[in-house]
């Protein structure tokens, strides 16, 4: 699909001018009108297409729930052995959980 630009100064139609970005020479990607002698760069607006693959933020994704798991809902030590109701433990053991998805024992 051919890209379509305008030349800003005179109007003309400078869509067939288009030359991709040559870093290695310093010359951005854009467009060229000769009888203005004028270039025009070219400003990364996208037009998506069939296949694209769509990306979202993590704000997008989850809304206003937070990130990750909060600090304070972890431990890295088990709590009190002869205290079972001690919250400790429940982080404990959330704590091993996360760690073994990360791969560790």
């Amino acid at each position: 699909m051919k890209r379509s630009c305008e030349c800003p100064k005179c109007g003309a139609d400078i869509s067939d001018t288009w030359q991709p970005a040559e870093w290695d020479v310093g010359i951005n990607a854009g467009w060229f009108c000769d009888p203005c002698n004028l270039g025009v760069g070219d400003d990364g607006h996208y037009e998506p297409m069939e296949g694209d693959v769509p990306i979202m933020t993590a704000k997008e994704f989850r809304g206003d729930r937070p990130l990750g798991t909060p600090i304070s809902e972890l431990s890295g030590q088990p709590g009190d052995p002869r205290n079972p109701d001690d919250p400790r433990h429940a982080g404990y053991e959330r704590f091993k959980r996360i760690a073994r998805s990360y791969g560790y024992d």
